[in-house]
C-alpha cells in the first residue's frame, strides 16, 4: 500500500505539509456492487470518483457543496476541472504501477 504517515500531523509537527491530493481505490465487495472497481481523487476543493467501464462518474465542488449533493460530472462549467482530475488520477495509477513493479522486483 502507498501511504504517508499522519503521525507528524497528529503530533503537531510544523514541518508536516501533507499532500495536494488524496487518492483511494475500491474493488467490488458487499458495499460496492454496481461496478468492478472505482478510484477517487480529492483535493481541498474538488472530489472526483471514476468507475471502471462506466460512462458516468461523480464530481463534487467541495466548497460550494460540502455535503456532496450536486454531481457536476456532466456540468459544462466543470469540464476543465474534471479533465484535470482525470489526468491526475491517470498519472497516479501509472506511477502506482511503476512503484508496485519496483517493489515486487526488490523483494523477489
Amino acid at each position: 500500500m502507498e501511504a504517508q504517515s499522519l503521525v507528524p500531523a497528529l503530533e503537531g509537527d510544523d514541518e508536516w505539509t501533507g499532500r495536494d491530493q488524496v487518492f483511494a481505490e475500491h474493488a467490488r465487495d458487499g458495499i460496492l456492487r454496481e461496478t468492478q472497481f472505482m478510484t477517487m481523487v480529492r483535493t481541498d476543493d474538488w472530489k472526483l470518483v471514476h468507475f471502471v467501464d462506466e460512462e458516468e462518474g461523480q464530481l463534487f465542488d467541495l466548497n460550494a457543496d460540502p455535503d456532496e449533493l450536486v454531481n457536476r460530472w456532466d456540468d459544462p462549467n466543470a469540464q476543465d476541472v474534471k479533465r484535470d482530475l482525470l489526468d491526475t488520477l491517470l498519472e497516479w495509477r501509472i506511477r502506482s504501477g511503476v512503484r508496485s513493479a519496483d517493489w515486487a522486483t526488490e523483494f523477489r
